[in-house]
């Protein structure tokens, strides 16, 4: 039988195994429906809802994801001016003549 989280995938998740396995873990550690601050899981007895796996699958959760783009559309970038892309033509040459590399002994 497939669980009902398993078949949603968001469209964001970037690594489904790591976003699967966190839905199943928070599957597991529901609520207590009388004491929606306690967990309902029995391994964690006693514990305050959300219990430690619970907040260790909600963090994966998120790792799993990318994040929302804020921005939409491409960026427009302006043609660079024909004047300004031969400003630094040259530029980089060495100050002094290149000088020449002594060869040094090879260790045996």
């Amino acid at each position: 039988m497939v669980q009902p989280h398993r078949r949603a995938v968001p469209r964001t998740v970037t690594d489904v195994l790591l976003w699967l396995l966190a839905a199943d873990v928070t599957a597991a550690h529901p609520p207590h429906p009388g004491r929606p601050d306690r967990c309902a899981n029995l391994r964690c007895t006693g514990e305050a809802y959300p219990c430690p796996p619970a907040r260790d699958a909600q963090r994966a959760r998120r790792a799993a994801s990318r994040p929302t783009l804020l921005a939409r559309g491409r960026a427009r970038v302006a043609a660079p001016v024909a004047a300004a892309a031969t400003r630094f033509v040259g530029w980089f040459q060495p100050a002094t003549p290149a000088q020449q590399t002594r060869s040094l002994p090879r260790a045996a």
